[in-house]
């Protein structure tokens, strides 16, 4: 688990006030907190947002695509049906965050948490997920296909219905999740750490058939 160190930080009246005001003089979001914001609509595009939490925020229906977030925590947060494509999250915590519905398509993770959260339906495709510490999570129904994984730890997540076509699963281990129903293609099985139910049910997938 991260340890991000987040002292002295400023309060920030608005999300996208900050933005605005950073896109005005050419400079970063930095040494922030974002405390009980709620806003939809608000537009990055280029921002990098550095040492900086969001605590109970609501923000909803935004573009925050080709971003930089570096050193972040998000709790408690509600970013669902948000645009976060083309960015990168670097040290980021996510805890107890709903995140239904996000695209975070061509996304790059390193140095990630993601705790106790809701990504239903979120889409990382095409994404390269790094060093991601993924725990009682629901991913339920999202599309995590032709992505490049490496060094992922999943712990208690749901995966049911979750797409992971054309993405390798060696060395990835789903013991602890329910991946029932999950779409993969039989070439990328290769590796793919499951316990024994698991095995019986992605044994269907090579048309075995188990008496």
């Amino acid at each position: 688990m991260l340890n991000i160190d987040l002292n002295n930080l400023q309060e920030a009246i608005t999300i996208e006030n900050s933005i605005i005001e950073a896109e005005e003089h050419e400079e970063d979001v930095n040494n922030l907190i974002f405390r009980n914001c709620e806003e939809e609509n608000v537009l990055a595009d280029g921002i990098e947002i550095r040492k900086s939490k969001f605590l109970d925020c609501k923000c909803q229906e935004s573009k925050f695509i080709h971003c930089d977030f570096t050193n972040i925590i998000f709790e408690n947060c509600d970013f669902s049906n948000c645009n976060f494509n083309n960015s990168n999250f670097v040290n980021v915590q996510f805890k107890n965050c709903k995140m239904l519905g996000c695209s975070l398509i061509e996304t790059y993770f390193n140095n990630v948490d993601i705790l106790n959260c809701n990504f239903m339906y979120a889409n990382f495709s095409n994404s390269n997920l790094k060093k991601l510490n993924i725990e009682g999570t629901n991913l339920s129904n999202s599309n995590i296909s032709e992505a490049k994984l490496k060094e992922i730890i999943l712990s208690e997540n749901n995966l049911r219905q979750a797409q992971l076509f054309k993405t390798n699963l060696n060395k990835i281990d789903f013991r602890t999740c329910d991946i029932e129903g999950i779409t993969v293609d039989i070439s990328n099985l290769k590796g793919m750490i499951v316990n024994e139910f698991q095995a019986i049910n992605l044994a269907k997938l090579l048309g075995i058939v188990i008496k």
